[in-house]
């Protein structure tokens, strides 16, 4: 009988390259590539996030027309699964094809590049029209669309539809950052449902936070001038505030960007 005299140094190397085996083989499991849905919108001139369920962090992605949205993968996230990125171009349709390199399978999402709407929320108001708690959306499109909505009984309703702009004016050497609503008001200044011409209000931005006027610039693409006074700095974690006093009146309202799912609020047929 032949004694196989093996050191026990090699026999520890040997169960660790089993070990490591074994490991390895595990680590290059596979999953099925699962997305949450396959239609999906995305803002214009920005970005969104369509979150993995379920892949293997190898992706290939091609979108059908290039010139209304881009995409690439970001790893990481829930789950460590990662997230596709779309970057909104151009207004329209298209097909979003992301291919599995692990599994061979391919997901097509239908995407849609839409307006990009800005979402606030009014937190405190003595305004005749912009009540407290009322949420208004500043939309980048052409005709500047503006809506104005309460919640009532859970639902938010639509109160009233105007257009915004804004400009800088010059005073005492300091441009002064200004937003101006248009909507159909009364001689109180309260929302009127008729279609009557729309009535000017000009609101005074100084006292906001310093952000608030970068946020406005890379949204809506607003030429300030001059920097308009810079807010007092606050904590990262606090909230955007938006101060607005409307001018030649005593009327103020503070506002804040929604970071709710603001998609749910809009009907779709305005």
């Amino acid at each position: 009988m032949i004694k196989l005299d093996i050191p026990y140094r090699i026999w520890i190397a040997l169960f660790t390259f089993i070990f490591l085996m074994g490991c390895k083989k595990e680590e290059q499991k596979t999953f099925d590539f699962i997305l949450p849905t396959n239609t999906m919108e995305a803002p214009l001139n920005s970005q969104s996030y369509l979150p993995i369920v379920r892949g293997n962090s190898d992706y290939s992605i091609k979108i059908e027309n290039s010139d209304i949205a881009t995409a690439d993968f970001m790893g990481g996230g829930s789950l460590n699964f990662g997230s596709i990125i779309i970057s909104g171009k151009k207004k329209g349709e298209t097909i979003m094809s992301i291919t599995d390199k692990v599994t061979g399978t391919v997901e097509e999402v239908k995407l849609k590049v839409t307006d990009f709407y800005l979402p606030l929320v009014i937190s405190n108001s003595n305004h005749p029209a912009l009540l407290q708690n009322m949420r208004f959306y500043l939309v980048n499109n052409e005709k500047k669309d503006a809506f104005f909505f309460l919640e009532k009984d859970g639902k938010l309703v639509l109160q009233q539809k105007g257009s915004y702009e804004f400009l800088s004016e010059e005073e005492s050497g300091t441009k002064i950052p200004y937003l101006i609503l248009r909507y159909t008001s009364d001689k109180n200044g309260h929302f009127t449902g008729t279609t009557e011409s729309s009535v000017i209000h000009k609101f005074d931005l100084r006292g906001s936070n310093g952000h608030v006027y970068e946020l406005f610039r890379l949204a809506f693409g607003v030429n300030w001038g001059l920097d308009p006074v810079p807010g007092t700095k606050s904590s990262p974690i606090t909230r955007m505030q938006i101060i607005m006093k409307e001018a030649g009146s005593n009327f103020g309202v503070q506002a804040y960007l929604d970071s709710s799912n603001w998609k749910d609020y809009i009907p779709s047929d305005i």
